[in-house]
């Protein structure tokens, strides 16, 4: 015979009824552990140190560029092959933002900014003697520039890019707000002299072919595509010198945040979480061990 809906809801009552008597009747349990848990939570929130986020907002210059540079990218499109070969490129904006994001996450580029920056010390502050200058380890178990860029990439830079407004920010996560700031900034200010570093580079060996061809080639027409193409090379070249914000121009620049501005450890959630953990523990103890006393009692 099948049990009927009114007798199964009255089972469900007296189970809740049951459920709640026992964690009733033990309840300091639980207050117990509700309270450890805020307690280190809490202890833990207000220990850690405070990090700030500093962001640097810029946007790719590579469209100004190509509006700077004129006729440029008409004449090396009607020369085919020929700029391939010198390695001529003028245009391709997003191509060009793509290759400045590259470098600018790029192990090698960010493990000199954090060598020239002396910023070792600072990653790995416990096993750095501050008043003698020098490790506290072993040789062989001193912190290397790989490990560093790991850390850095892995939890104080972080890069984002906005695909409808073309935005990009470059973020900086750190315990302290001021060097958040700074190297925000110094990050972009550095690509840019890298990306305009290797541009000038770049139409320098570019001139250099050209101008070997030009002294070999006799045909009248040839040599005019030569001269347009060092033209093109040359306004490059010039726009590259000049340019202080070749790849990027900044749009917003990061500021120190106040000192109220942590946006870690977020001490309220940390403080709810202890609060729920606790419970939640001690609810779950309680009723563990009432059904393995049960069970004793049973058998």
């Amino acid at each position: 015979m099948s049990e009927s809906p009114v007798n199964a809801e009255y089972v469900d009552v007296l189970d809740v009824r049951q459920l709640a008597a026992r964690l009733a009747a033990r309840r300091w349990w639980i207050i117990i552990s509700t309270g450890f848990f805020l307690t280190v939570f809490t202890a833990v929130a207000f220990l850690l140190p405070p990090k700030y986020r500093a962001v640097t907002v810029v946007i790719s210059a590579g469209l100004e560029r190509n509006a700077i540079s004129g006729s440029a990218s008409s004449i090396v499109g009607s020369l085919g092959g020929l700029a391939s070969l010198a390695g001529v490129n003028i245009g391709g904006g997003d191509t060009a933002t793509e290759e400045s994001l590259a470098v600018l996450q790029s192990r090698g580029f960010t493990e000199a900014f954090i060598s020239e920056k002396n910023l070792m010390p600072l990653f790995f502050a416990q096993k750095w003697d501050a008043g003698a200058g020098k490790w506290k380890i072993g040789e062989k178990k001193i912190p290397t520039l790989h490990k560093a860029f790991r850390f850095f990439d892995g939890g104080v830079r972080k890069v984002t890019e906005d695909k409808k407004t073309k935005l990009i920010k470059v973020q900086i996560d750190w315990k302290d707000r001021h060097e958040a700031a700074d190297w925000a900034n110094e990050l972009v200010r550095r690509l840019n002299s890298e990306m305009r570093t290797r541009a000038i580079a770049k139409a320098e060996a570019s001139l250099v072919f050209l101008e070997q061809e030009l002294a070999v080639t006799t045909e009248i027409g040839e040599r005019e595509t030569l001269f347009r193409l060092m033209e093109a090379q040359i306004r490059q070249k010039m726009l590259a010198t000049v340019t202080q914000e070749y790849a990027f121009r900044v749009v917003d620049t990061a500021t120190a945040p106040d000192a109220d501005e942590s946006v870690r450890p977020r001490k309220l959630y940390m403080v709810a979480a202890g609060l729920f953990i606790g419970f939640m523990v001690g609810s779950l103890g309680v009723l563990m061990f009432g059904v393995d006393r049960s069970r004793h009692v049973n058998s």
